[in-house]
């Protein structure tokens, strides 16, 4: 497998370069939909013109009531809300700069990892690294009863190391998980029991399951990344490579069974030395009988739905620059996501009803929606 491709596979859900018709129900299942309140909507933001600082902020899901809620600059990466919805995950960043005496530039980072509720009220340190440690946090994730989280830890030489780190927030003890190689994302089942991981070997990326514990891990899936349950816990949905080395997005069982490519369509623009985009970042619907994903079919990131089938694969968004990291509404009616237009710095946060329809802006400064209360 070409490591430059299995590489953007598999951090596909962080990195890129940068950054209708109805559809119809697959089958006759009565769906499963969570309970739909929600008030707030977390995102990241420079609050400052011109400024690259990036603070945590919340507004009210009408696009009102602007508010920074913790005094610290945030990493560039989506936080994680609780399935409560009253808390939120997300990582700080401190860099530091100096000038040494052959007028040459130092520079060291500093990273905490933060749970806080979502009025700005009781920041906790969950993880801290320190300047002289070459390391950094990734991937975020929250048990489904919100007493455990789950994140990566990259770390050595190029960080190359990526560790599973499960931290138990009654008993606040932190241990390693033992996986077959090293993370790269990881999801929690619906159900708790268990997590599905993608990890990485010197061959390729390959998908394991594992139980809550860090026991039982297995092989499930091989030549795949950033799997992502299924609301009632029996699919998984997936990446990996197509035939030109993108990103693809496939299906799958839970345990591994009956997979299926669901996209094939591969960016006509291309980058010397780098493979194309094709199709990533997938998110269930809650009745999880559809799912909205972001295609480069044209060139550029747009969000597209289709139904769990691979049918019905319809455009919602037509972007001036970029439209991407789409976030559901716990209704299932709404669909948030970054979007980068003409009249626009930086990202903004824009809403849209399923179907594309509806199109509002809610902030011109803005990336990573995630909703909350």
């Amino acid at each position: 497998m070409n490591k430059i491709a299995s590489f953007l596979i598999s951090m596909g859900c962080l990195f890129t370069f940068s950054q209708c018709d109805m559809i119809e129900n697959p089958n006759d299942e009565t769906p499963i939909v969570p309970p739909s309140d929600y008030t707030k909507i977390a995102f990241l933001a420079r609050i400052t013109d011109g400024s690259s600082v990036r603070s945590l902020c919340t507004m009210d899901k009408s696009g009102g009531g602007l508010r920074k809620i913790v005094d610290k600059t945030v990493a560039c990466q989506k936080p994680a809300c609780s399935h409560s919805r009253t808390k939120l995950l997300f990582t700080s960043v401190n860099f530091k700069t100096w000038t040494n005496p052959d007028n040459s530039v130092g520079m060291s980072s500093e990273y905490g990892l933060y749970i806080v509720n979502t009025d700005g009220t009781g920041l906790s340190l969950i993880d801290h690294i320190g300047p002289t440690e070459a390391a950094q946090f990734g991937h975020l994730a929250w048990s489904p009863d919100d007493k455990q989280i789950a994140y990566v830890k990259y770390s050595g030489e190029g960080f190359r190391k990526h560790d599973l780190i499960l931290y138990n927030m009654t008993e606040n003890t932190r241990q390693s998980l033992k996986t077959k190689g090293d993370i790269c994302t990881m999801s929690f089942s619906p159900d708790g029991k268990y997590m599905a991981y993608c990890a990485s070997t010197e061959a390729c990326h390959s998908i394991y399951k594992m139980d809550i514990s860090g026991g039982n891990s297995q092989l499930i899936i091989h030549n795949g990344s950033s799997p992502k349950w299924s609301p009632q816990g029996d699919k998984i949905v997936y990446s990996a490579q197509g035939s030109e080395g993108e990103a693809q997005l496939f299906i799958a069982d839970s345990d591994g069974r009956n997979q299926k490519q669901l996209t094939f369509t591969v960016s006509p623009r291309r980058w010397p030395g780098w493979p194309p985009h094709g199709n990533q970042n997938p998110q269930w619907t809650p009745d999880g009988r559809k799912i909205v994903y972001v295609s480069w079919e044209n060139a550029k990131p747009e969000i597209f739905i289709m139904n769990v089938d691979g049918s019905k694969q319809t455009r919602l968004t037509k972007a001036e620059y970029r439209d991407e990291n789409p976030e559901i509404t716990p209704d299932g009616q709404s669909i948030l996501f970054s979007s980068r237009r003409t009249d626009m710095m930086d990202f903004g946060i824009v809403m849209m009803s399923l179907d594309g329809s509806n199109q509002k802006v809610l902030s011109r400064s803005g990336n990573y929606p995630v909703v909350c209360k």
